[in-house]
């Protein structure tokens, strides 16, 4: 999943919509996330549901040892991507808290 990820020319969350969407997730109003994730271009909302989908089937798994913390702060680099297309290594610890936090979020909503 992460290689497949790594491959994509743009990540799930474009760089245009990358602040827009960090900032929603790290407000605590769910609505307004919700919101913002539903703004993605097609492809990558349709993309990004499949994926969170996936991700939480595998969460519910007895046998699954990962929470769901441990999931974000793994994939949110691959699945939220850095604010720019070549971040510094200064941005990517920067940027480190903000993605788990994102990714937790994705992890928490409903897909339909």
């Amino acid at each position: 999943l992460k290689d497949f990820l790594r491959s994509l020319k743009d990540p799930l969350i474009p760089n245009a919509m990358w602040i827009a969407v960090t900032e929603a997730a790290v407000k605590s109003v769910s609505d307004e996330f919700h919101a913002t994730v539903c703004c993605l271009p097609e492809k990558n909302l349709h993309s990004l549901k499949f994926v969170i989908t996936h991700l939480q089937k595998v969460m519910n798994i007895p046998e699954n040892k990962m929470s769901k913390d441990n999931l974000a702060k793994i994939l949110g680099p691959t699945v939220v991507g850095y604010s720019s297309g070549d971040p510094s290594p200064l941005e990517m610890i920067g940027e480190t808290v903000v993605l788990a936090k994102c990714m937790g979020r994705l992890l928490e909503l409903e897909c339909q």
